[in-house]
């Protein structure tokens, strides 16, 4: 396996797991109503979003 199809695999199973992780706080948040809980999703949300800006640069021909 070439190491940019490691990378592929491992970003788009982290990927996987951080949605997993903002629906099951979005869970609990709708049944407890923690502000915890809503502002830990959001703070995935976040991460989320920076890890697919890293992928789609990384898809992106350097340009040099």
């Amino acid at each position: 396996m070439e190491s940019y199809e490691l990378r592929e695999r491992l970003l788009a199973a982290e990927t996987v797991y951080l949605r997993n992780q903002i629906v099951d706080q979005l869970c609990r948040w709708r049944r407890c109503r923690d502000d915890k809980d809503l502002l830990s999703a959001l703070g995935v949300v976040k991460e989320l979003v920076d890890l697919e800006d890293l992928a789609a640069a990384l898809k992106q021909p350097s340009a040099q």
